[in-house]
């Protein structure tokens, strides 16, 4: 990978990662269940956590691999904090 493309990929893993811990916090979920969400390691957790504050791309899981588990995983999240979300309202009847 290019250092153009390196940039490029850890940019979007940076946003994808905090997204979700966003969302993860939306809905109540801890690091250590985030991390069980993700199939990763201990280890691998910390340092994608360090990645997240700025420290070097982790080697586990590859880019590609992770890119798709925080997509999948943020997604689903996601959709139950809509679901959360829309079983508080007040449903209207016509």
């Amino acid at each position: 990978m290019t250092t153009t493309h390196q940039t490029a990929a850890a940019s979007l893993l940076r946003d994808q990662f905090r997204q979700l811990h966003i969302v993860g916090t939306q809905v109540n979920l801890d690091d250590d269940r985030q991390r069980r969400l993700l199939l990763v390691t201990k280890a691998d957790w910390t340092d994608w956590s360090m990645f997240l504050q700025d420290g070097p791309l982790p080697a586990r899981p590859e880019v590609p691999v992770m890119l798709r588990r925080l997509g999948a995983t943020t997604y689903r999240l996601a959709t139950l904090a809509e679901r959360q979300t829309t079983a508080g309202r007040q449903r209207w009847t016509l």
